[in-house]
């Protein structure tokens, strides 16, 4: 199998735009916090329009779904055209999605909402990351994907929090109104601020699945996919598990979601700088994608089976470092390791995370929380995603030893 070394086209920038970046840092940070929105707000949502809790829940599946469906296929065309025209594009159809939600009158109209504003966020987010690792210094390549990544989990961070706090005083539409607007805000800032020249994206017929033929991004997109079942997927239970073990309320409940979020924000920052150093050193990537698949493989089973709040508590707080450095290195490499494919190659990484998700959400959801199985199918997850990474390593260093 063919391997595609990183690399990118054109003469390297030399200086970082750290002000146009805070543009698409801004547009990611929205992004996080709608996609997280609607968790906090589905018990007001369902008892306004009448519907149950689980019915209104489906607008989460209809985004996931259109996002992780339509993210290749619309990657692709970002690889021929201006990175501004797919970001102000996504962002647009993001801020008609969230006025939809606001706007329902019933559940079907709620779905299609979250379905336009999947839309945005699949075509918006692989030519933001594009953008940044085609604009950014070489050195500081890491540091400027670890921000974006940053970025998004502080919205889910922040965003849950403000939803939850605008019902205690206003309805849950003025949620989503609000993030409306500031989308609309970024639009003229995203079309304006976002400078640059046409990808280089060539128009080869069968580009679209490219990344699975290149041994290196194959691996690592399986990566991704197996260590988002377990980071994300057992996540979906822990509420559960501290319930039950630890008679956890809503609202510590919230208390350990800051903690998840401190953990995420603290391993993206981390990893862009680490990240830098280690490309700065001649080595790439997806050797740093397996150890911290691994530093995840040993806290999750801790977190998952541990008799004391303590103990727990710091092991969830490193799972979520690992996950967080984890991510921000997969989309720092991916960014670079196909140039002339940058948007598509970030679109399978984020379907791969969305189907790991959903995989690893209904596969764990067969064993009982918090038990034996539970917890080694979770560290099982991790270590796949470290073999994988690490098999994605080798494929990259073969063609230099051949």
């Amino acid at each position: 199998m063919s391997t595609v070394t990183a690399a990118r086209t054109g003469p390297p920038a030399s200086t970082t735009p750290w002000t146009r970046f805070c543009a698409l840092y801004a547009v990611l940070f929205l992004m996080g916090a709608e996609m997280f929105l609607a968790s906090p707000l589905l018990p007001s949502i369902s008892a306004d329009l009448h519907a149950s809790t689980t019915s209104a829940a489906r607008m989460v599946t209809a985004y996931v779904i259109v996002y992780a469906v339509s993210g290749p296929p619309l990657g692709r065309f970002a690889d021929r055209a201006p990175r501004r025209v797919f970001v102000a594009g996504g962002t647009a159809a993001m801020a008609a999605g969230v006025a939809f939600c606001a706007a329902a009158t019933g559940v079907p109209l709620l779905i299609a909402g979250q379905a336009i504003a999947g839309f945005g966020g699949a075509l918006a987010a692989p030519a933001m990351w594009a953008y940044l690792a085609e604009h950014a210094a070489p050195g500081r390549r890491g540091r400027a994907t670890g921000l974006g990544v940053t970025c998004y989990a502080l919205g889910q961070v922040l965003g849950v929090p403000a939803a939850s706090a605008t019902t205690q005083f206003a309805s849950w539409r003025w949620a989503y109104a609000g993030l409306g607007a500031c989308l609309l805000a970024a639009l003229p800032v995203v079309m304006t601020r976002l400078t640059g020249a046409r990808p280089a994206g060539d128009g080869e017929p069968h580009a679209l699945f490219r990344a699975w033929r290149l041994a290196n991004a194959r691996r690592a997109l399986l990566a991704t996919g197996a260590m988002q079942a377990g980071r994300l997927g057992a996540y979906t239970y822990v509420g559960v598990l501290y319930t039950q073990r630890f008679h956890f309320t809503p609202g510590r409940l919230a208390a350990m979601g800051l903690v998840v979020g401190a953990g995420t924000l603290a391993g993206s920052l981390a990893a862009g700088v680490l990240n830098d150093h280690w490309r700065a050193r001649g080595h790439t990537e997806p050797a740093l994608s397996a150890s911290w698949a691994l530093l995840f493989a040993l806290a999750a089973p801790v977190a998952l089976t541990a008799d004391r709040l303590e103990i727990s508590l710091v092991a969830l707080f490193v799972w979520f470092v690992a996950g967080g450095a984890f991510y921000a290195t997969q989309q720092a490499y991916l960014g670079s390791a196909d140039p002339h494919h940058r948007a598509t190659l970030i679109s399978w990484n984020n379907t791969l995370m969305n189907v790991g998700i959903a995989l690893g959400t209904t596969v764990l959801g067969m064993a009982a929380v918090g038990g034996a199985i539970f917890a080694a199918a979770t560290c099982g997850l991790g270590v796949v995603a470290a073999g994988s990474s690490y098999a994605s390593a080798i494929a990259v260093k073969r063609p230099a030893r051949g």
